[in-house]
């Protein structure tokens, strides 16, 4: 083989190479340097995904398609940040319908998709219940911003994680104002047979008897549309309080409606799902006057750091449901840890960003308080509160 000489470029010829060439011979050049890795562009390199689990049909759909909204806004607000570390970030969309059997569909759909490294939802205590084995065995992180059922982060379950105080938060804090402050002697409850409004009743029912409170239980389903029988009981029973352990606001309303048509004057209470103006209050036109629910943390609208997140919201998508603001800062501590994860962009993992995502600490976002994870994934730091309906709001009152 001919032997080819050897071509020493000086700066006039090289001046006249094409500026493609030189380019590909610094390129080149760079990659032969002792200790260097290869080169590459954020922008070029596929999007990372974060799924949205969450009831966006049936009855709970109005306060799913909020939080959905709210998803799409903390996304479109990193993509113009830079994404995660120059990477875009895309939304999987994926309705449970506030349904078990749908919720464990949709946990094999994100899972099967590589590029969803971690999940914001499900919602409702029963769907994540239903679909941690899935999200388990994928190695794929979630944030839950509202599922609150205490047995959630006592599974092992390295994948979950949530922002809300657990039920047996919630429900010895409800008990403990219906006794210090409400001084009611006999409380009726009725439950919803969810996760959610069986477990949080538990616990409001335990802590009462403890403080040597009557009560009275019954059950209904979210089919269930006429509640005449249990309110027949309810009158009968001639409760000082009637606690509503229920997951869907426009339910509690129409108990609330039935009752006044039935003739019941009795105070209610309710949980953190009940919080909803348009259908709690609205709902029952007008008849939730005087009605307590406990929330998680502070009602936003109170808090400074949250102005913005709510002028932008309810210009662009109307007004609020109780988890838009908790769902918006699930997706921004999600998309946090995403971006601490790796300060390489093409390494990004599912197990990375939980290690991440359970290292939060101190988080300050838009509730008011900082936000960390304890070893099991339940959040430090939030408080349980006491709100009233008064006219078309919820007044803090404890």
């Amino acid at each position: 083989m001919k032997a080819r000489p050897f071509v020493c470029f000086s700066k006039g010829n090289l001046s006249r190479l094409p500026i493609v060439s030189v380019a590909l011979a610094a390129c080149a050049l760079l990659t032969m340097l002792p200790g260097a890795g290869p080169v590459h562009s954020a922008a070029a390199l596929p999007p990372v995904k974060i799924g949205a689990a969450g009831p966006y049909s049936g009855d709970l759909s109005k306060i799913g398609l909020d939080g959905l909204n709210a998803i799409k806004m903390a996304v479109e607000e990193a993509n113009a940040a830079g994404g995660v570390r120059g990477r875009k970030i895309e939304i999987v969309e994926a309705d449970d319908a506030g349904d078990s059997s749908k919720a464990i569909l949709v946990a094999e759909k994100l899972a099967m998709d590589r590029a969803v490294l971690g999940v914001v939802g499900p919602m409702n205590s029963s769907t994540v219940e239903a679909a941690l084995p899935t999200y388990q065995r994928a190695g794929l992180p979630i944030i839950s911003q509202s599922a609150t059922k205490p047995s959630l982060t006592e599974m092992g379950y390295k994948v979950m994680h949530r922002i809300c105080p657990r039920d047996d938060a919630q429900g010895p804090a409800s008990a403990k104002f219906v006794v210090d402050v409400l001084k009611a002697k006999n409380v009726y409850i009725i439950d919803d047979k969810t996760a959610y409004g069986q477990g949080l009743s538990d616990e409001v029912e335990a802590a009462l008897k403890a403080s040597g409170i009557k009560t009275v239980r019954s059950q209904i389903t979210l089919e269930d549309r006429d509640f005449s029988p249990i309110l027949t009981r309810v009158k009968a029973a001639r409760p000082d309080l009637l606690y509503l352990g229920l997951a869907n606001p426009a339910q509690a309303a129409s108990i609330i409606k039935q009752a006044a048509g039935l003739g019941i004057s009795v105070r209610f209470m309710g949980g953190d799902g009940l919080k909803e103006k348009d259908q709690l209050i609205a709902g029952s036109a007008g008849l939730a006057e005087g009605m307590y629910v406990t929330t998680i943390g502070r009602d936003i609208t109170e808090v400074p750091e949250a102005a913005e997140f709510i002028r932008k919201f309810e210009g662009k998508f109307g007004a609020m449901s109780i988890f838009s603001g908790q769902t918006y800062e699930a997706t921004n501590i999600l998309i946090d840890a995403m971006r601490r994860a790796s300060t390489d962009p093409t390494k990004l993992t599912r197990a990375l960003v939980m290690e991440a995502l359970g290292k939060t600490a101190g988080y300050k976002g838009i509730l008011g308080f900082p936000i960390s994870f304890d070893s099991k994934g339940d959040v430090i730091g939030a408080g349980i509160y006491v709100y009233q309906v008064k006219g078309d709001d919820f007044v803090l009152v404890r």
